[in-house]
């Protein structure tokens, strides 16, 4: 008797049991993927940031934190960062505030969306090579379209060299950098704005509520959760940011627009494995601490209102 009760049971809890795996084979080809190209090399760059080593001998020596008290106290990676520092100010400001005003836009107007959509998107695009010539070509002193652009309109006294200046030259960058981000801060804003209910912008409408009251007590509020992950995506692409400075000025003039993953790549090419290994794993580490001090951050002030 007891047989015959058990094995229903037993029968039961095994098809319940297969289903509560079936999403983990799902995942498992994605975690598998995500372990071997991603996190792998992450944590094999920062065990091999305490050997010496390089890319031409097979052994490699232990040598503790030393290439680390190398970069700490070298003036070039402090330089480098605070440049990274410098765009990531200025990429969690103006980027995402022309995502936003331009979603807003977009969601306003009636005739000509997909159009305005589309082109606005265009630069987002294009991979950050072409991105990066084009702009060289902008900036040209002599070739480029921006010097006759200003003498035509009578700001001839703004020419320059827009990188070979080391006083602007990592700005010139930042300008190309936005032209190819502010679209996808854009497109994240738009897609946030469609699932605000639009009974409350009638509302607001019937209650005369202008502009700047509907984006500041209605759009902004609602696209709280929006404006976390759009920031966080800003403070990864700043703090990694490569292409673009590299074939504009390649770091230069005189290191003035150097950042820390051409700091690495330098490094890199002087065989220097060890200080680049441990370059970027305190970049990674800043990185970590500033997006989850930030998600954080946003967490607690979404509590605590």
């Amino acid at each position: 008797m007891a047989q015959t009760l058990s094995a229903p049971a037993k029968r039961r809890s095994s098809p319940r049991y297969r289903l509560d795996l079936i999403p983990y084979f799902f995942i498992l080809p994605a975690v598998i993927i995500y372990v071997i190209f991603n996190l792998g090399p992450v944590l094999a760059s920062f065990v091999l940031s305490f050997f010496r080593w390089d890319l031409l001998t097979p052994t490699a020596e232990f040598i503790g934190f030393k290439h680390y008290d190398f970069i700490l106290n070298d003036d070039r990676f402090w330089g480098a960062l605070s440049h990274n520092f410098i765009f990531l100010g200025l990429a969690v400001v103006i980027p995402v505030a022309m995502g936003l005003f331009l979603a807003v836009f977009i969601y306003e107007i009636r005739l000509g969306r997909v159009f305005f959509r589309a082109a606005l998107f265009l630069p987002a695009i294009f991979s950050g090579v072409v991105i990066a010539y084009v702009w060289k070509w902008i900036y040209h002193p002599f070739a480029g379209v921006l010097n006759p652009a200003l003498e035509t309109f009578g700001l001839g006294a703004f020419t320059q060299s827009w990188l070979g200046n080391p006083n602007i030259a990592l700005y010139s960058t930042f300008i190309a950098y936005t032209w190819s981000s502010f679209g996808y801060s854009m497109v994240i804003f738009l897609a946030g704005l469609q699932d605000i209910p639009t009974d409350i912008f009638d509302a607001a409408r019937v209650d005369g509520a202008n502009f700047r009251q509907k984006l500041f007590r209605i759009t902004i509020p609602y696209l709280y959760d929006v404006f976390t992950f759009v920031i966080t995506l800003r403070i990864f692409t700043a703090m990694g940011v490569f292409g673009v400075i590299y074939i504009l000025t390649g770091g230069g003039p005189f290191y003035s627009s150097d950042v820390i993953d051409i700091y690495v790549f330098r490094m890199i090419g002087n065989f220097e494995m060890g200080w680049a290994t441990a370059a970027a794993t305190v970049n990674t580490i800043i990185v970590v601490c500033l997006s989850t001090g930030f998600i954080k951050w946003r967490e607690w002030r979404s509590w605590s209102s």
